[in-house]
């Protein structure tokens, strides 16, 4: 590329500035040197200021200047050209004899003087220094430009680039720097394997290394770890191969960093194998106990020395299943109360709630719960609590028998894991109370007012009806929530009863017969829809002056704690009244679960809605107009979600 520069430098023009203030020779000069050169173009000052402007308004290649000019001479003008155009090829003409200014022209950085002869013609000798001294300043130019295309290459690579001598750093550009970790006055003249690259390495680094420099091997691909000062790893590929350097035999090495890539395709590959673990397993586990057996057991398999799942049981995490050693459970303090502050990482995910990843458990003080780790070979944890809805299913706990294994790789992908834990085992459980031949029911009392109808109950407005009840809770939007309440009574005062109520905005009278049905949409908090959204079955709430009696289905006595916890997590004054056992006579013909049917919130809504209109009654209690009206949506899309709910109903029962 360079040579191709050089060859352009004699097509394209010169332009001289001449200066002398002999008008007369200095034109004469000038029209012989056009005729000698067809490429130089000569243009003439009579004096200094005149050469400045010149030069500050044109282009010039060459400055030829007399040193006998008056006022200000030719060294002079070469002092200032000097200060502004320090490259500028500057011709100097003296007179014979004159020694002494030209060692002064020098001194002050001419780029070469001729003798003025004026008894011979000297045209070829001006257009030849002329030449030479463009020439070398055009080359000088091309040069530097070059270099600093390439400098910008250079520095602006995503690569680092290292020239070794002797496996000693002669050269390394910016991406260099940041990559070790160390700046490159600091790299410079260091030995490269012994400075950057990861101990267990270094002795393939050298071989690699030599190879390239002997000329064995041509830019093969390797793999290298480099560490920085702070320990940091960062994984790299690199090639290399044999160069001049200086006049001396040298070495180029090109490092690309690929920490991240290969940290995303770990992540995908471990996501992969995960997630087809997940669903198989969900697929062929029946309860909760096999899924969780499962994970633990893939756990182990990926890496990790141990895998556990704990739960709370009053003030203590308990084993739910291990998979590894787990002689390490009996070791440590699982209580979960105040005095656990500096506990074990399962212990503190599971008391406050929140993740917990230590990298290496011997940059901690020593503790109990510490030393039974070194006893079992444990080097690092990490726990992450197992959450979905705001419902806490337990702890999952792993250990590694290395240090500082828990990278950002890892502890995304743990806490996706625990996710998808935790909504698989809400998902069985929830499951598993639909399909319960013997269930729990259990009558839980709220009190708190912010339920509207416990604020409208305890202000008295139901004193004059003997029963309200709330027999169905969907949602409606993400800002409200429809309910169908039933009141022994006149359907009019009830409605303008509810409608006092800030949280109701809009009541709808469904039917006004014996007892009057109501379609009341809610923008406040409901608990029937709290539960709900935790997979707990309401099957009816009676409203009283004192508050609201729910009851809920349950898989076993188990869950009740749970559901209160879940209520009290949204309502304060949450008790409950009773407990009781309740055995579900099996049907021998063939049954809907409405779960395997997976409705939508909207085709569950206006499956509802239509059942509680009286829509599937002869004749019809409400058309599907008038419904549509009462839910604020199209009649056609009613029709479309009620529609696909049976036929999913149906195709779940045929």
């Amino acid at each position: 590329m360079l040579e191709d520069n050089v060859s352009r430098l004699d097509d394209k023009p010169i332009d001289v500035l001449f200066v002398d203030d002999n008008a007369e020779w200095a034109e004469l000069a000038a029209s012989r040197i056009e005729r000698e050169a067809e490429e130089i173009n000569v243009t003439v000052a009579g004096h200094a200021n005149e050469a400045m402007v010149i030069l500050e308004d044109g282009e010039v290649d060459c400055l030829v200047a007399d040193y006998m000019m008056p006022r200000i001479n030719g060294i002079q003008l070469l002092e200032r050209v000097r200060g502004e155009y320090p490259q500028l090829p500057y011709l100097l003409i003296t007179s014979e004899g004159s020694e002494d200014v030209a060692a002064r022209a020098i001194e002050a950085g001419v780029t070469d003087y001729i003798v003025k002869d004026p008894a011979s013609n000297q045209t070829v000798l001006f257009v030849s220094r002329i030449r030479s001294a463009v020439e070398q300043y055009r080359l000088r130019r091309a040069v530097e430009e070059s270099e600093a295309r390439y400098r910008t290459v250079f520095e602006q690579s995503r690569d680092a680039f290292i020239i070794l001598q002797q496996r000693r750093v002669v050269f390394g550009n910016q991406r260099l720097a940041e990559i070790t970790g160390r700046d490159k006055e600091t790299l410079h003249g260091s030995d490269i394997v012994e400075t950057v690259i990861h101990p267990e390495e270094r002795e393939r680094a050298r071989t690699v290394l030599d190879n390239w420099y002997g000329g064995r091997t041509q830019r093969a691909l390797h793999e290298a770890r480099i560490v920085q000062p702070d320990g940091t790893v960062r994984q790299c590929e690199c090639t290399g191969r044999r160069i001049t350097y200086e006049g001396e035999p040298a070495l180029l090495v090109t490092l690309r960093d690929v920490t991240e890539r290969q940290r995303r395709e770990r992540e995908l590959q471990w996501e992969r194998e995960l997630n087809r673990t997940v669903q198989e397993t969900l697929v062929e586990s029946r309860t909760r106990e096999a899924l969780e057996r499962e994970i633990a057991a893939q756990l182990c398999q990926y890496g990790y020395s141990m895998a556990w799942i704990g739960e709370k049981d009053g003030s203590l995490l308990v084993s739910r299943t291990v998979s590894g050693d787990d002689s390490y459970l009996d070791e440590f303090d699982r209580t979960l109360d105040d005095s656990g502050a500096d506990s074990e990482p399962s212990v503190w995910a599971a008391r406050t709630g929140e993740p917990r990843f230590i990298s290496d458990f011997d940059t901690l003080f020593a503790t109990d719960w510490h030393e039974a780790a070194d006893k079992a070979g444990y080097r690092g944890g990490a726990a992450i609590p197992l959450v979905y809805n705001d419902v806490t299913y337990g702890v999952l706990a792993v250990y590694h028998d290395r240090p500082d294994r828990f990278d950002e790789t890892e502890r995304h992908l743990l806490m996706e894991l625990a996710d998808t834990v935790a909504f698989a085992i809400h998902s069985l459980e929830t499951e598993q109370t639909l399909a319960a031949d013997r269930t729990v029911i259990a009558s839980i009392h709220v009190t708190d007012e912010s339920y509207y109808l416990v604020a409208l109950a305890r202000e008295g407005a139901f004193l004059e009806f003997d029963e309200v009840r709330v027999e169905g809770t969907v949602p409606h939007d993400d800002d409200a929530v429809i309910q169908y309440v039933t009141v022994d009574a006149d359907a009019a005062p009830v409605r303008e009863t509810l409608l006092t109520h800030p949280d109701v905005t809009d009541v709808v009278v469904i039917e006004d017969k014996q007892e009057a049905r109501f379609q009341v949409k809610v923008t406040g908090p409901v608990p029937e829809a709290h539960l709900a959204s935790q997979g707990i079955l309401v099957e009816s709430t009676s409203v009283e002056t004192d508050g609201a009696t729910i009851e809920v289905e349950l898989s076993d006595r188990e869950p009740v704690r749970k559901t209160v916890d879940t209520l009290e997590a949204g309502f304060d004054d949450v008790s409950v009244l009773s407990v009781a056992e309740d055995t579900v006579e099996m049907d021998t013909g063939r049954s809907i679960d409405v779960s395997q049917a997976r409705l939508t919130d909207k085709q569950i809504q206006a499956l509802q809605a239509a059942y509680y209109h009286g829509y599937f009654q002869r004749p019809r209690g409400n058309t599907a107009s008038a419904i549509a009206d009462s839910l604020g949506v199209s009649h056609s899309t009613f029709l479309q979600h009620l529609h696909r709910a049976q036929q999913k109903l149906f195709q779940q029962l045929l």
